[in-house]
């Protein structure tokens, strides 16, 4: 048989046909792989996305605080107390000796039993292993699996504790005005494994004792501290003396140890305060500067308005800061923060509360939105229209805010809260320190002290912390004002120790109280060797009444005699106790004058 080795027309299309379904095939394939490849590259991408996505929203929710000590036989304890939503991992220890150059910072891994704090749980990350502490100072560096960092301080004693007390002075400031104040700040820590009962501070022992003019009672008076836990006891002095003297300052804290009843005593800390007259320094003509510190020519001074207490009501306290711009240039303000730090150990303290302070903004401060963004922070702002503090002049943001609360109970209170301000500026960002309020959860007055063009108003529109266009040489009438803003009857100044405390600033003469209905004004005014003055008027009854009440002190003064524009400061300040002896008072006003020439 012959076989016909050529094909068909018709099986040649066959072939065809078959032949170009298989190419098909093999571009669809194709095609499908590398579409499918594409969409595993994107979702590895998403994916990758969505865990840094979630790390960092968990390294946002992280919150924990950290506190360091030694026990009695110099043993670190690092506890770590978790406050966050979720559980924290610390991975890591660093430990950097702060007084010798010569020892590098050592890190140290956290054990896996000990890295791992529940919400709400408080944790000693070094309790699996025994770090022996050289005595000097130290900072500590905590640093958790997610990066998030908190570095705090310690001191480690010589030899075996002194019984758990720790204690640093400082004076503020270190080189002070004959005549004026001076605060003595004192932290007292409980380096121990026990609780210390009533731990009271020494008072200062003052050399040379000729330098003190006046002093003050401690603030608080005594706490209770747990293992771990500081408090700040304050002091003010005026001293006086010749310029250049040192005054030194001394003291010590004792407690109870609640284990075993002893007397605990710390070591014993001093500090210097050097007296200055307000001429040195050098310049040769100070009238070219403002008066204010020396240090404010080249940058915005910060003057602060603050309650104390701050109360527990209903109700409002007035809160605020004078931006002063002591240079020819303007400069324009668009944000300030307030910020309070608690003095307890929880780091739940709730001193201004983000989601209740309702702030009420005062007339007369600049446009802009009061808000506070989050707890313990009180905010101005306005970054599309900052506004302007022209030269040599200052701007006063007043605002009125609900308190928030602390832990420890209906009954827990705070004698000593610091408060700090922040001012961002175009000749930059600063901030200052040195303020402190006062919160009581079973209630307590809503006290400032503030100027009124309207003798004993609480009105907003009433309010104001600053006075610009004083003519040189002229004599002006002032309302100091001493306010409750508590609307009920309960809670009230005490009559029996407070006083409302003017402090005039030195070149301005003649001070002459004119009405002090409310108080008993201490005769003669108190005059210094700088050349200020200080009016006291005694509180003749309780400050009480529904819907709140004010006393004020109407007094003239004489302004200096300039020949540029200058600028002073006001102290209005308040002392004394309220709602029968429980809290301390203690409002500020930095009134700012401007003085210009004729």
């Amino acid at each position: 048989m012959i076989l016909n080795s050529s094909f068909s027309p018709d099986s040649r299309r066959g072939i065809s046909s078959v032949v170009g379904a298989l190419i098909f095939t093999v571009l669809m394939i194709a095609g499908f792989s590398a579409m499918s490849l594409a969409l595993d590259s994107q979702t590895d991408i998403v994916n990758t996305q969505r865990v840094v996505a979630e790390i960092e929203l968990k390294k946002q929710q992280e919150q924990f605080g950290i506190t360091v000590f030694t026990d009695a036989n110099n043993i670190l304890n690092v506890s770590v107390d978790n406050n966050g939503q979720n559980p924290v991992e610390i991975s890591r220890v660093w430990i950097t000796n702060k007084t010798l150059a010569t020892q590098p910072a050592k890190p140290f891994s956290v054990n896996s039993d000990d890295a791992f704090i529940p919400t709400g749980f408080t944790s000693n990350v070094l309790s699996s292993q025994s770090l022996y502490m050289i005595p000097d100072t130290y900072d500590v560096k905590v640093i958790s699996t997610l990066g998030t960092v908190k570095i705090t301080e310690v001191t480690v004693g010589s030899g075996p504790s002194s019984g758990g007390l720790r204690v640093e002075l400082i004076t503020d400031p270190p080189d002070v005005i004959i005549g004026q104040n001076v605060t003595i700040a004192m932290v007292v820590t409980n380096t121990g494994s026990s609780t210390i009962e009533d731990v009271t501070p020494n008072s200062p022992t003052v050399t040379p004792l000729a330098a003190v003019v006046a002093s003050s009672l401690s603030i608080p008076t005594s706490v209770d501290l747990t293992p771990g836990e500081s408090v700040l006891f304050s002091w003010d002095y005026t001293i006086s003396g010749g310029s250049g003297d040192d005054v030194t300052f001394s003291s010590y804290a004792s407690g109870t140890n609640i284990d075993d009843f002893t007397t605990v005593t710390s070591n014993t800390v001093s500090d210097v305060s050097t007296l200055r007259l307000p001429t040195d320094g050098g310049e040769s003509n100070p009238e070219d500067l403002i008066v204010l510190t020396q240090d404010l020519l080249a940058k915005p001074a910060i003057f602060t308005i603050i309650p104390g207490p701050f109360g527990d009501d209903d109700q409002k306290a007035l809160w605020g800061v004078n931006i002063v711009n002591p240079t020819a240039q303007d400069l324009y303000v668009n944000k300030i923060v307030l910020s309070s730090v608690s003095t307890q150990g929880t780091g739940s303290d709730v001193i201004i509360n983000a989601g209740s302070c309702g702030p009420v903004n005062i007339p007369g401060t600049p446009i802009g939105t009061w808000e506070c963004p989050a707890n313990n922070q009180l905010m101005w702002k306005n970054l599309v229209n900052p506004a302007l503090v022209s030269g040599y002049s200052s701007v006063s943001f007043l605002v009125k805010i609900s308190p928030g609360a602390i832990s420890g109970g209906p009954s827990a209170s705070l004698e000593t809260i610091p408060v700090t301000a922040n001012v961002f500026t175009t000749l930059g960002q600063f901030g200052k320190a040195g303020y402190a309020t006062s919160l009581d959860n079973a209630g307590a007055p809503l006290a400032n002290v503030y100027l009124t063009d309207n003798p004993g108003s609480t009105l907003d529109s009433d309010i104001f912390s600053s006075i610009s266009g004083i003519t040189s040489g002229s004599t002006v009438r002032l309302n100091a004002t001493l306010a409750d803003f508590d609307t009920g009857s309960s809670q009230f100044i005490d009559e029996d120790v407070s006083r409302l405390i003017i402090n005039i600033p030195k070149g301005w003469t003649n001070p002459t109280v004119i009405n002090a209905p409310g108080f008993t004004v201490l005769s003669p005014i108190q005059t210094y060797l700088d050349g200020s003055s200080q009016i006291v008027g005694l509180l003749q009854s309780d400050l009480t009444g529904a819907g709140g009440i004010a006393y004020t002190i109407e007094f003239e003064v004489t302004a200096p005699t300039v020949t540029t524009t200058q600028l002073y400061v006001m102290y209005i300040l308040a002392d004394g106790t309220t709602t029968n002896g429980f809290t301390a008072l203690g409002p500020l006003s930095e009134v700012v004058l401007q003085v210009v020439p004729p």
